[in-house]
């Protein structure tokens, strides 16, 4: 089996635990390659047939894409706080590792955005498009709309267009419904608006919805800045056409999740 190892290298400690994961594989029979950024992964001439991402949530979601893109599964190792969307801990990865290779797994595919600006294809991402204000201070005016239709304009910090996958971060933290894994949807909630009618809704996964900026703002996805947007921009966010793949052992109960990470 190739293996491909991934983590955010930036961590102190990170690149020493990957390589030690690396020759745990390696002395398993594996061909193991680093990948130490998504690029990498995306040029790769022949893409493993799984990737260990090592390392949080954040470290997942800087692979996501390209993981998606060339069809491969990740794999979590949970050094992080959090670990929505690992699989494992430390001391789990060499038996998760045996049963992969005795197909004792399954993978689970989960929705992915896509984020288009003026037309051109931006980004695709596992959580969230955010569309911000740009200065710390006031508030920026957002114009909805869903499948063409107004939906209206709020005074907020941001809005936060989320899959299931994201309803469980920032959206959750800005007051947003949680979505079980098990529905695509799109969530949108606006954070911290100054507008009172204007509440969370989830729509169908095949919803377009469409975000303008009265003045000056920027789009991040899954946390990182992709572009500044002016009142001549038109942000418009729908269902990828990416899948995101997943390594499983079991059911995850999302809000069993919650309980345990976020009490």
């Amino acid at each position: 089996m190739r293996v491909g190892f991934a983590a955010n290298l930036e961590k102190e400690g990170i690149a020493g635990y990957r390589s030690e994961l690396m020759r745990l594989a390696e002395e398993a029979g594996c061909a193991c390659e680093t990948f130490d950024d998504a690029e990498a992964l995306r040029s790769s001439e022949q893409p493993p047939e799984l990737l260990v991402v090592v390392g949080g949530d954040g470290s997942i979601l800087r692979f996501a894409s390209a993981s998606a893109e060339r069809g491969v599964p990740i794999l979590g190792v949970n050094l992080g706080r959090i670990g929505f969307l690992t699989e494992v801990g430390r001391d789990g990865f060499l038996p998760a590792l045996s049963r992969i290779q005795k197909g004792e797994h399954r993978i689970e595919e989960r929705m992915m955005l896509s984020c288009r600006v003026n037309g051109t294809e931006r980004a695709n991402c596992l959580n969230d498009i955010l569309v911000f204000k740009r200065s710390f201070s006031g508030t920026v005016q957002v114009h909805i709309r869903c499948d063409d239709r107004s939906v209206g304009s709020v005074f907020c910090d941001g809005v936060i267009a989320s899959t299931p996958t994201g309803s469980t971060a920032y959206n959750l933290s800005a007051g947003g419904p949680v979505v079980t894994q098990t529905l695509d949807a799109i969530v949108v909630t606006p954070v911290c608006s100054h507008t009172l009618h204007m509440r969370p809704a989830v729509s169908s996964a095949d919803s377009v919805w469409t975000f303008c900026v009265r003045d000056k703002g920027f789009v991040a996805a899954d946390g990182i800045k992709i572009c500044q947007v002016t009142a001549e921009d038109c942000v418009v966010v729908t269902k990828s056409r990416l899948r995101a793949r997943f390594v499983r052992f079991g059911e995850q109960n999302v809000f069993e999740l919650i309980q345990q990470k976020l009490s």
